[in-house]
């Protein structure tokens, strides 16, 4: 607990405030403007009108392409088919009613993933935001394969948002469950790639706050904290530094 408080502290010095959330904590630095707005179509979506099933849908299509009032149930059946305009659409009307309600938090979160691996990147923080809100043993399963789809593509194209989320989500309990060895390496690989530290920091911080680690985990604690304190960024430079101080003095 000491420890814990501790690290509270100084990330509220350096980064104005962060939040717990369970074994892990929120990280409060800025995302890069550049790299969090980088876009992958990771499908291609809805092509055509004439592909939809039914003349309702169809003409749904039309009229959303013509910026006319559509409504949810048809924006959101156009969306099941693969439209990302309309799982745009969708996302904006369940956030502007919703948002925060963790019954409506799943909903939000998979059409934002179809928006977003249509290569609509904007609501990719409405995604992460209501990922936060799951309960990983009832999300349904083909649900989460999407965000991690989605979120995996736009990780290892060097958004900074994106990677940020596969690090907090996975891991023994988490919505994506235990990190296998293979992803915690591209990770790691595409953080160098970014050069700020940040997921260093955060996997550093999930090993220091647990009640109880063997040593091996505070020696990679402080590998990562090595890391982090090469860092362009100067407030996780800072916090890295002063967490390996901590460390290395054996504060418990």
């Amino acid at each position: 607990m000491r420890m814990q408080m501790t690290i509270f502290a100084l990330l509220t010095a350096f980064a104005g405030g962060q939040v717990f959330g369970g074994s892990d904590i929120e990280l409060a630095f800025p995302f890069d403007l550049e790299s969090r707005q980088i876009a992958v179509e990771v499908r291609p979506g809805l092509r055509s009108t004439r592909s939809l099933p039914n003349a309702a849908l169809r003409q749904a299509r039309l009229g959303m392409l013509a910026n006319q009032v559509v409504s949810d149930e048809n924006l959101r059946a156009l969306a099941d088919h693969g439209d990302g305009l309309a799982a745009l659409k969708y996302v904006r009307l369940l956030v502007s009613r919703h948002t925060g309600q963790r019954a409506h938090a799943s909903d939000i979160a998979y059409y934002a993933a179809i928006a977003v691996g249509t290569g609509r990147i904007w609501p990719l923080r409405d995604m992460i935001t209501a990922m936060r809100l799951l309960n990983p043993e009832t999300e349904p399963k083909n649900r989460v394969r999407e965000y991690i789809a989605v979120l995996y593509a736009h990780a290892w194209a060097g958004n900074t948002m994106a990677l940020d989320a596969v690090v907090e989500f996975n891991g023994d309990g988490l919505l994506f469950g235990a990190m296998s060895d293979a992803t915690r390496a591209k990770i790691l690989a595409q953080s160098k790639v970014n050069g700020n530290g940040r997921v260093e920091l955060r996997l550093a911080i999930r090993l220091m706050i647990k009640s109880k680690r063997p040593a091996e985990e505070t020696e990679l604690a402080k590998t990562y904290l090595v890391q982090a304190s090469g860092s362009d960024n100067l407030a996780i430079k800072a916090t890295a530094e002063n967490l390996l101080l901590l460390l290395n003095a054996g504060q418990e």
